[in-house]
C-alpha cells in the first residue's frame, strides 16, 4: 500500500522531468518499482527504461526485488538496472569496436595503478619537477584520492587541486596526474574511473553530428530513473546529459541532498540541489518525507538539525518509537560497555548494534575497550587497530623502551623496526633509506650507530638532529617502568607531531594522527605496568580478537550510509572534532559554511541509521544540560561547552518533552526551544498530534546581542555577531568578513543592529 506522497511519484506524467526528495527510510525502492509498473501499464517497453544505481550491492538488491514484483504482476521482462561503471564498461567496449576509442585493457587492482604512479613520479623527477614528499606513505593515499577527484570532475587537474586547498608540499600532484595519464594511454589501459571519464572526454570534444552518431551506441532509453542522485559527480551527470538529453528522454532523479556525504571523492550535491532544476526546466519536485525506519524522536531531531541547512526540510518518523539517551558514564569505553550490557539484558543481539564515529581516532578507545573485555566486534572498512600506522609507530618505540634493540623478540612485529627510521623520516634518497632499514632489521642493536653513520655524512642542523635521535634511542630504556611518559617525551623530543603536520595534506589529517596517538597513550597510562607487560597484553588481546559475525558493528558514519541498525551508539561528539573545522577560518567564510553544512549532513545520516535506540556516547556538563533544557543553540564554540553543536541543534530535551506528551490531547506547559516553528510544522504534518506551546527565551541578559545578528559599524561596515559574553564587560565579538574578527566593549562602541539571525 503506497502513501499519498509515494502515489504522486508513481503517477507522474511521462514527459516532464521529476525530482524526488526521499528522506532516510522513506521506501524509495518500493516507490521506484511501483513507478516502473506504472510505466509498463502506460505501454512503455522495458527496453526504453534505464535504472541507474551507485553500487553493485544496491543494484543487485533492487534487481532482485524488481524481478520478483513484476513477475508477480504478470510482466516477463525487466528494464535495465545497472551501476554507472557497468554502463561505462559497455559504452567503452562499443566505442572501441567502432574505432572511436583505442582498445584498452581494464585493470581492476590497486597495485597496477600504484605501480604506474611510481613510474610517473620517476619520470616527473627526471624532468626536474620538485617533489617535497619522498616517502610514498606520505603521499600515495592522497594522490589516489586526487586522481579520482579529477576524473569525477569536469575540470583540469590544476583547478581541482586549487579548489581542494591542499598543502604546498603536494603542489606536484597535477603534474603527476598528467604524467600518469600519459603513461596510461601509452600502455592502453583503463581503471574504473576511466570507464566514464574517457567517454566523457571524447563526447565533449565531438561536434554535434558526430555526437549524435555516438548516441546510437547506447541503449535507446526514453526514461531514466537515477537513485541516490545526491551522490552524482559532474562527469557522470554531464556524460548522461550528452547521451540522453532532456528533450529526448524523461529523467526522474531520486535522492536527498542532506544525505550527500561523499563530496571528498567527487560527489556534487549542488547538481541535485540547483543545477538540475536550472538546466532541465519545469521540474516537478515530490517529497517523500515520511520514514518508516524510526519513530518521532529521531524524526523531530533530524528535522531540527537539518533545518540549519534547509529551512524547508522535514523528516517524519512513522516507524516504531525510538529511544534516545546520553551516556551513563563519563569515560567512552565504560559507557559503551554499559550500554551493550543493558542491550543484551533486554535479550537483544550484539550484531543488531552499530557504533558509529566521525573520525578513526574515536574508534581507538572503543576497540581497546571491547578487546579488553572480550566483546566480539566486526570492523567495517578500516584496518584493524593494531595495523594502524600511528599505533604501530608508538608500539615500535614502546618496544625500544622495553629493551627491543637488544631483544628484537619484544617487537610486536619484526617489520616495526622500520617505523623507528621512517617516522619522522631520516631524509636521504629512497634507495638510501631502504638500505638503512635492511641493516636495522638485520641488527637492531646497531640502530643508533646506523643513524649516526648517516649523521656523519650529513651537515648542519640535520646532522645535529640525527645525532640527538641516536642518543635518544639509546636512552629510552630508562622509561621501562613508565612507558607512557617515555612515549610522550619521544613524541616531543623527535618532533613527531610537527612531522605529521608537514606530511599531511589537510589539517584534519594532522589532528587525526595526533588524536590517534593521544588515545593510544591514554590506554597505556590506564593499563599501568612496564613497557614489556603493555606490549604483551596488546599481543594477547590481538590474538584473542577475531572478526565475529555475531559481534557489534564498528564503522565510520561514511560506511554506515544505506544501512540501518536496531541500536546505534554515536561517539566522538565534541565541538571541533564533529563538526571538524579550522578555528582560524572566518565565521562567515563561504567555504567554512559549506564544510559545516557537509558535516551536519553527516550527523543527520548518523542519527537516522537508528531504528529502536540511539545513544549519544557523551556526558553533558551541567552548563551543557542547562543550555539544552533552555532549548538554545550555541552558534560558536564556547569555552564552557565542549559538546558538538549538532547535539544542541537536535534539541534532545525539547524532543523528549514532545514525545512524552504525544499521546495527550494537549499540554499547556510551554516547551523551551529555538526550533518551535520547525516542531509545529512537524506536528501539523502528522495526522494525530498534540497541541503544544513552544517558547524561545531570548536575551535573558538585558540588551545582549545574539550570535548570528547582523550589525553595522561606522568604520568596519556590516558584520555578523559571533558572540557576546554573558559576564564581565559583556564584550561583543563581530566578524566583518575580509576585515576579520573584532572585539568591542558595548559601553564604548555603537553597533547598529540590522536584523536577527533567521
Amino acid at each position: 500500500m503506497l502513501t499519498d506522497e509515494q502515489g504522486l511519484v508513481v503517477q507522474h506524467d511521462l514527459t516532464t522531468p521529476a525530482k524526488v526528495i526521499a528522506v532516510a527510510g522513506a521506501g524509495k525502492t518500493t516507490t521506484l518499482i511501483a513507478r516502473i509498473e506504472h510505466l509498463f501499464a502506460q505501454g512503455v517497453e522495458p527496453s526504453q527504461i534505464g535504472v541507474f544505481m551507485f553500487n553493485k550491492s544496491a543494484q543487485e538488491e533492487f534487481s532482485g526485488r524488481l524481478s520478483q514484483q513484476i513477475t508477480a504482476a504478470g510482466y516477463f521482462r525487466s528494464p535495465s538496472v545497472m551501476t554507472f561503471h557497468a554502463f561505462g564498461m559497455k559504452l567503452c567496449r562499443r566505442l572501441e569496436q567502432q574505432g572511436w576509442l583505442p582498445s584498452a585493457k581494464l585493470l581492476t587492482d590497486d597495485f597496477s595503478l600504484v605501480k604506474l604512479l611510481r613510474e610517473a613520479l620517476q619520470r616527473l623527477m627526471r624532468k626536474g619537477e620538485k617533489v617535497a614528499l619522498q616517502d610514498e606513505k606520505d603521499w600515495l593515499e592522497d594522490v589516489l584520492l586526487f586522481v579520482d577527484q579529477v576524473k569525477a570532475s569536469a575540470q583540469p587537474a590544476k583547478e581541482v587541486f586549487d579548489d581542494l586547498g591542499w598543502s604546498k608540499e603536494r603542489a606536484f600532484f597535477p603534474a603527476l596526474y598528467d604524467e600518469l595519464e600519459s603513461l596510461r594511454k601509452r600502455d592502453n589501459t583503463r581503471f574504473f574511473a576511466d570507464l566514464l571519464s574517457d567517454p566523457y572526454a571524447l563526447l565533449k570534444a565531438l561536434a554535434e553530428p558526430e555526437r549524435m552518431q555516438v548516441q546510437t551506441f547506447v541503449p535507446p532509453f526514453r526514461y531514466l530513473l537515477i537513485d541516490e542522485f545526491q551522490d552524482i559527480n559532474p562527469c557522470q551527470y554531464e556524460l548522461l546529459k550528452l547521451l540522453y538529453p532532456p528533450q529526448a528522454c524523461q529523467w526522474m532523479i531520486v535522492g536527498d541532498v542532506q544525505q550527500c556525504i561523499y563530496e571528498w571523492r567527487g560527489a556534487s550535491p549542488h547538481i541535485m540541489a540547483k543545477q538540475f532544476d536550472e538546466e532541465f526546466g519545469a521540474v516537478t519536485t515530490y517529497p517523500l518525507s515520511t520514514s518508516f525506519r524510526f519513530g518521532h524522536a529521531i524524526g523531530l531531531m533530524a528535522s531540527s538539525v537539518i533545518s540549519e541547512n534547509d529551512p524547508d526540510a522535514l523528516v517524519i518518523g512513522a516507524g516504531q518509537a525510538t529511544r534516545v539517551s546520553f551516556a551513563k558514564a563519563p569515560k567512552t569505553g565504560k559507557a559503551l560497555l554499559g550500554e551493550l550490557k543493558s542491550w543484551v539484558e533486554e535479550e537483544k543481539a550484539l550484531n543488531e548494534t552499530a557504533v558509529l564515529v566521525r573520525l578513526y581516532s574515536d574508534m581507538v578507545p572503543i576497540q581497546l575497550a571491547l578487546m579488553h573485555k572480550g566483546v566480539p566486534y566486526q570492523l567495517h572498512g578500516d584496518s584493524p587497530l593494531l595495523e594502524n600506522r600511528q599505533i604501530r609507530m608508538l608500539m615500535s618505540y614502546l618496544a625500544v623502551i622495553a629493551g627491543g634493540l637488544e631483544n628484537p623478540k619484544v617487537f610486536f612485529h619484526s617489520d616495526d623496526i622500520e617505523y623507528l627510521l621512517m617516522i619522522p623520516s631520516l631524509g636521504g634518497s629512497v634507495a638510501q633509506r631502504k638500505t638503512l632499514i635492511q641493516q636495522a632489521k638485520q641488527a637492531p642493536h646497531l640502530l643508533p650507530q646506523i643513524i649516526e653513520s648517516l649523521a656523519d655524512a650529513t651537515e648542519g642542523w640535520r646532522a645535529k638532529k640525527l645525532y640527538e635521535r641516536a642518543d635518544w634511542l639509546r636512552s629510552l630504556s630508562i622509561y621501562r617502568t613508565d612507558p607512557a611518559q617515555g612515549l610522550a617525551h619521544t613524541l616531543e623530543k623527535l618532533g613527531i607531531y610537527r612531522y605529521f603536520e608537514s606530511t599531511s595534506s589537510k589539517d584534519i589529517q594532522t589532528q587525526e594522527k595526533i588524536a590517534t596517538c593521544d588515545a593510544f597513550m591514554a590506554y597505556v597510562r590506564g593499563v599501568g605496568g612496564d613497557a614489556a607487560s603493555v606490549l604483551a597484553q596488546l599481543t594477547h588481546l590481538n590474538e584473542r580478537q577475531t572478526d565475529d559475525s555475531h559481534g557489534v558493528h564498528l564503522m565510520t558514519i561514511h560506511k554506515s550510509k544505506g544501512l540501518e541498525f536496531d541500536q546505534v551508539l554515536l561517539s566522538g561528539l565534541q565541538e571541533g572534532r564533529f563538526p571538524y573545522y579550522d578555528e582560524g577560518l572566518s565565521a562567515i567564510d563561504k567555504k567554512a559554511a559549506s564544510e559545516l553544512a557537509s558535516e551536519r549532513r553527516l550527523f543527520y545520516v548518523a542519527i537516522t541509521r537508528a531504528k529502536q535506540k540511539l545513544v549519544l556516547l557523551e556526558s553533558p556538563t551541567p552548563d551543557e544540560h542547562k543550555c539544552m533544557k533552555q532549548g538554545t543553540i550555541p552558534r560558536v564554540a564556547l569555552k564552557s561547552l565542549s559538546l558538538s553543536r549538532f547535539v544542541f541543534e537536535a534539541q534532545p530535551y525539547a524532543v523528549s518533552r514532545i514525545c512524552q506528551v504525544w499521546n495527550l490531547a494537549s499540554d499547556e506547559n510551554p516547551i523551551d526551544t529555538e526550533k518551535g516553528a520547525i516542531f509545529q510544522r512537524y506536528l501539523n504534518a502528522v495526522a494525530v498530534s498534540p497541541a503544544l506551546v513552544f517558547r524561545h527565551r531570548v536575551n535573558e541578559g538585558k540588551g545582549l546581542l545574539q550570535s548570528g545578528d547582523k550589525v553595522r559599524h561606522d568604520q568596519f561596515g556590516q558584520g555578523v555577531v559571533v558572540r557576546q559574553e554573558q559576564d564581565g564587560k559583556q564584550m561583543i565579538f563581530v566578524d566583518f568578513g575580509e576585515v576579520g574578527l573584532k572585539r568591542f566593549n558595548p559601553k564604548h562602541t555603537q553597533l547598529i543592529k540590522l536584523s536577527s539571525r533567521s
